[in-house]
């Protein structure tokens, strides 16, 4: 029976560039929890932008995995939190200011992204994608601590794996997951979803075979192939398609909801019958 289910958000469980989840997602997010249940996402986003993605609905956020597994929720309280290395960052900073078309962002804990590097109008449509909009440009990194971090790179996709390259010879502190198009994550070296899916599982004393998790991209490989039920959505890229265990409608069709349906119509029968079941999506694959 799968008692924890875990998405990713970009291009898994809202299409990116969308701006909120639909209604039949927190349909079916209410309708796993109705049935004992426990939702959230596990996302490189941090509180302030998961509450504009679910349009406040705090029931679908309030607990989860955010910032790629530094910030672990229980119930809207914060029970584990890891920063990133200042120093570190400022050897990334220095990179990305001799780069053309390309900036650091880093987020405040309103949740507003500041950055330095490319000016708003050189990063066009990006500004809003990676929530920049309340931020402020910056002629260098402010000041106060960073759990989150990313950079645009406004050249082709060839020229931003080369520029996650250079960053990962350079600046061996952090790993740089290349998760939608323009953008690197930034993380912790050898840190990811997974060290706060553990962590989470632990708390709400859940077993790995009780958790399910969805994904899409490159910052997903570790749960997915850590979590023996792991899902990626028919758009994910080859990489999480390889890793996952199942594979589910796009998210464009809904996907994670699709299969949040029926892991609440199984969570309903086992509660009923006293035995364990698994959805069908699960039994069928």
């Amino acid at each position: 029976m799968i008692k924890l289910a875990l998405s990713d958000m970009d291009n898994t469980l809202v299409p990116f560039g969308r701006g909120q989840v639909n209604g039949r997602t927190i349909d079916a997010i209410r309708a796993a929890q109705d049935q004992g249940v426990v939702f959230g996402p596990t996302t490189g986003r941090d509180y302030g932008e998961l509450s504009s993605f679910f349009g406040g609905v705090e029931e679908c956020f309030k607990t989860g995995v955010l910032c790629n597994g530094q910030k672990v929720l229980i119930n809207g309280e914060v029970k584990k939190q890891i920063f990133l290395d200042a120093e570190a960052l400022r050897r990334v900073e220095k990179m990305v200011l001799e780069t053309p078309g390309t900036a650091m962002v880093v987020y405040r804990p309103d949740n507003f992204g500041d950055w330095v590097g490319a000016s708003r109008d050189e990063l066009g449509y990006m500004y809003e994608r990676a929530f920049m909009v309340g931020g402020e440009w910056h002629q260098s990194l402010p000041e106060y601590p960073v759990i989150k971090a990313g950079i645009i790179h406004m050249g082709t996709e060839e020229q931003c794996l080369a520029f996650q390259g250079r960053l990962a010879a350079a600046v061996t502190e952090f790993d740089y997951a290349h998760t939608v198009e323009k953008w690197l994550d930034i993380t912790p070296h050898g840190w990811s979803k997974v060290d706060g899916i553990k962590y989470l599982a632990q708390e709400l004393g859940v077993t790995m075979d009780e958790v399910c998790v969805f994904g899409d991209a490159d910052n997903d490989l570790s749960m997915l192939l850590w979590v023996p039920n792991s899902c990626s959505v028919s758009n994910a890229n080859a990489n999480a398609t390889a890793c996952a265990g199942f594979r589910i409608p796009a998210s464009a069709d809904d996907g994670v909801a699709w299969a949040l349906e029926q892991i609440a119509d199984a969570a309903q029968i086992s509660r009923l019958t006293g035995q364990d079941v698994m959805p069908r999506f699960m039994r069928t694959a």
